[in-house]
């Protein structure tokens, strides 16, 4: 019979499946002429004699079908061992955003559109964001209606920012911003000074430009940040497109461990035996724990020529996860070897 060979299969789980003895693994690898009998792959199609003993097949490949999808993802999915960040694991993780200008003809075509000059913003990821008076006591309310100076940096919970706003967008994460020091000061709380300002509003006009302001605040689920937002904490466009897509290789990863636990799992059952589960816990804890020192080891060594912040960081440290998690499963798959080979 042809067995098309699925994710998380190896030669030993195949014969232990279809023949009912794992260590008739040998059978089929020179059955099939396979010179590396640890590298199959998800696709391919393995002729397995399920009628006699060893020798089927051997000397000949008539009716070996040929091989399916060449990606290596069967025994060692090396891809997928990337942590993006030591705080961006998580793809939950809350995030506030601010649309700057911090393009200059787009500073010029919003200046021709209000009226009035505006200036280019630092680039955030290098610089961070600062309130235009840090120690100023200005009330919530205050600043939503537009006083300044203020204490205050304006942002949304919307996933891309308060899109009446023109600029760029740029995520702040909010756990980096408040271990800054910065406080976080809701909407609700900013409506509630609103709403105490617009009950002592001197002419019907100037309560219902209050009452205007109380619309776009919740409109743009408004959220102030007072106090220095470090560059540390702020990701651009390409710097979180990268961070998300990166997260996505981490949950298939994710996803491709748990298969061959559960594969594991199911030996371990089938041959009474403790070895398989024990052997893929020390291949995959290896592999994942590498990539986490890997990925730490690569921001480390970006920051040391300078690349802190912006996708730079995100690129130098997914390398180093990538290089720390194949270097870990590899080094860790030998001692696993030693207690049961896959």
């Amino acid at each position: 019979m042809y067995y098309t060979v699925e994710p998380g299969d190896s030669l030993w789980r195949i014969a232990q499946r279809l023949l009912h003895d794992g260590n008739r693994w040998r059978e089929i690898a020179r059955d099939n002429r396979l010179s590396n009998p640890d590298l199959i792959f998800v696709g391919q199609q393995l002729l397995v004699n399920t009628h006699g003993g060893a020798g089927f097949g051997q000397g000949s490949r008539d009716g070996v079908a040929p091989l399916g999808d060449p990606r290596r993802i069967a025994l060692i999915p090396a891809a997928s061992y990337v942590f993006v960040l030591a705080d961006e694991w998580d793809p939950t993780r809350a995030k506030a955003v601010r649309r700057v200008l911090v393009h200059p003809r787009m500073a010029e075509e919003a200046s021709r559109a209000v009226g009035k000059p505006l200036k280019v913003f630092p680039n955030p990821e290098r610089f961070g964001f600062r309130a235009t008076a840090p120690d100023g006591t200005l009330p919530t309310g205050r600043h939503a209606i537009g006083m300044k100076p203020s204490p205050y940096v304006s942002t949304s919970r919307l996933p891309f920012g308060a899109t009446r706003f023109k600029g760029t967008p740029f995520w702040i994460d909010l756990d980096k911003a408040r271990a800054a020091g910065a406080t976080l000061h809701e909407a609700s709380e900013i409506l509630a000074d609103l709403e105490r300002i617009g009950a002592k509003a001197a002419t019907p006009e100037a309560a219902a430009k209050v009452a205007e302001i109380r619309g776009l605040v919740i409109a743009d689920k408004e959220l102030l940040l007072k106090g220095a937002v470090p560059a540390a904490a702020v990701k651009g466009p390409a710097a979180m497109a990268l961070t998300r897509g990166l997260q996505g290789v981490q949950v298939v990863g994710f996803a491709m461990s748990a298969v061959n636990l559960a594969s594991a799992t199911e030996e371990s059952i089938s041959t009474s035996s403790s070895k398989p589960i024990a052997a893929e816990l020390v291949r995959q804890v290896g592999g994942w724990g590498s990539a986490w020192a890997g990925m730490k080891l690569g921001a480390a060594c970006g920051a040391l020529v300078g690349i802190e912040t912006g996708p730079g960081a995100v690129v130098t440290a997914a390398a180093g996860s990538v290089v720390g998690g194949v270097a870990g499963y590899f080094g860790f798959d030998w001692i696993a070897d030693h207690i049961d080979p896959n």
